[in-house]
């Protein structure tokens, strides 16, 4: 869940600008070649990782198998930054092409983006894994194209199973069975789990399979729910009361090393962290694998993901031209590219899930796991200051999970802090 602009300060970032215009001083932090009718569209994303590389190389692909144009790829900044330099170049009339955004980043941002007709990109709903193509459409108009989606699996330790007496070809599918995979793995030796704090806590995903949610349709937060308060006692008892989850906090770069070094056997995993998992294997001979989350609780199907949505924005000068460029330049993206876009994320083509099963790459094999979660995600929302009301429920987490304080009134005071918080202002 990366960090995004409240409301509040995307007005106050458009009043500066917006004096800045009108005095004539106001310019855009890319590059305004798109805007000046030049052959170069700007393609500008968050990928700032082994995604950035793979990108490129795709883009590379476009622009030696046409003449039209020149696709220039860049991965500027990332999280709040990143919304800023977008926001800016939008107010001066002069955004990149093709910009990269998250679905909660869609909504603050909407009035400076066109809408998509996906018959228009040669596309149609059927395209689509199932619940991907919605995460663009707001009030039944469609902002951009899902590109991929991001939902969290478990990682674990085939030798670290077997050598605790579970079955590697059996990972945990349930809760209890969970459970039981994480006090084998203690009494062998490593940490049975060790859970990520932050962004991508498992709580989320257990809030959601136990029939919770983040907030209502009044942006009012329900941490505190029934499959809240079940899913923070799970995660407390994980540390104190079974004793197979580490008590001091840890964050999600030592979730990675301890997993990598054989000291827990299992670990929440993500698309973009699959290719270091296998070229680990590659490298040690050891047997690192990813599995669907367990379903720790009888609600529905879900888990935690993040999505990358490819978006158009609003041209002050030679809109027409740029938009008509990059419909082309995202329509073959998707058409085209999915199958190597597999090597780093979880592509939302339904075309290319049969070519990526069957791939040579095992990254892009791999891949298919995450393909067949993603119509179970869910997503961050959008809501004012959305970003400090998940800041209280991370904090209740942590109290929770390491100081061991009572579930029902950290999840309670979170709640009533977070609801506030989001109350937007008269």
């Amino acid at each position: 869940m990366l960090p995004t602009l409240s409301r509040r300060r995307l007005l106050a970032l458009a009043t500066g600008s917006a004096a800045s215009v009108a005095l004539g001083a106001c310019s855009s932090p890319f590059d305004e070649t798109t805007r000046g009718g030049g052959r170069v569209l700007e393609f500008v994303t968050f990928y700032t990782g082994g995604d950035g590389d793979l990108m490129q190389s795709i883009v590379d692909r476009y622009n030696s198998s046409q003449d039209e144009v020149f696709v220039r790829f860049s991965a500027p900044a990332y999280g709040g930054d990143y919304l800023t330099k977008v926001l800016t170049a939008a107010l001066a009339g002069a955004p990149p092409a093709i910009v990269a955004l998250h679905s909660y980043e869609i909504q603050p941002l909407r009035r400076f983006l066109h809408t998509i007709r996906l018959g228009d990109l040669g596309l149609a709903e059927s395209d689509f894994v199932d619940g991907t193509r919605e995460l663009a459409e707001i009030d039944g108009e469609l902002y951009g194209v899902t590109m991929s989606t991001g939902p969290q699996a478990l990682g674990y330790n085939r030798q670290l199973f077997a050598k605790a007496g579970l079955d590697p070809d059996r990972p945990p599918a349930t809760g209890e069975e969970f459970l039981a995979a994480a006090q084998a793995l203690k009494a062998s030796g490593p940490w049975g789990f060790v859970r990520e704090t932050g962004t991508y806590m498992p709580w989320q995903s257990m809030n959601w399979q136990g029939g919770g949610d983040l907030i209502d349709g009044e942006s009012r937060a329900m941490f505190d729910s029934e499959a809240g308060i079940a899913a923070a006692q799970l995660e407390q008892d994980l540390v104190h009361r079974y004793q197979v989850s580490p008590q001091q906090l840890v964050d999600g770069l030592q979730v990675g090393q301890m997993f990598r070094a054989q000291q827990v056997g299992m670990v929440c995993t993500y698309p973009w962290g699959l290719q270091q998992l296998l070229e680990t294997n590659a490298e040690t001979g050891m047997e690192l694998d990813v599995a669907p989350l367990p379903q720790f609780f009888d609600g529905p199907r879900a888990m935690i993901a993040t999505s990358h949505i490819y978006t158009i924005p609003i041209q002050r000068t030679n809109d027409d031209w740029v938009r008509d460029q990059a419909q082309k330049f995202i329509s073959w993206l998707f058409r085209e590219g999915s199958v190597d876009w597999a090597g780093a994320q979880a592509p939302a083509s339904t075309a290319a899930a049969g070519p990526i099963a069957a791939s040579t790459d095992p990254v892009v094999r791999k891949m298919s796991l995450f393909i067949d979660q993603a119509k179970y995600a869910h997503f961050a929302p959008y809501a004012y200051r959305w970003n400090q009301a998940f800041q209280y429920l991370n904090d209740a987490m942590d109290n929770i999970v390491y100081q061991r304080a009572d579930v029902a009134s950290e999840l309670r005071s979170a709640t009533a802090r977070a609801t506030g918080t989001m109350k937007e202002p008269s």
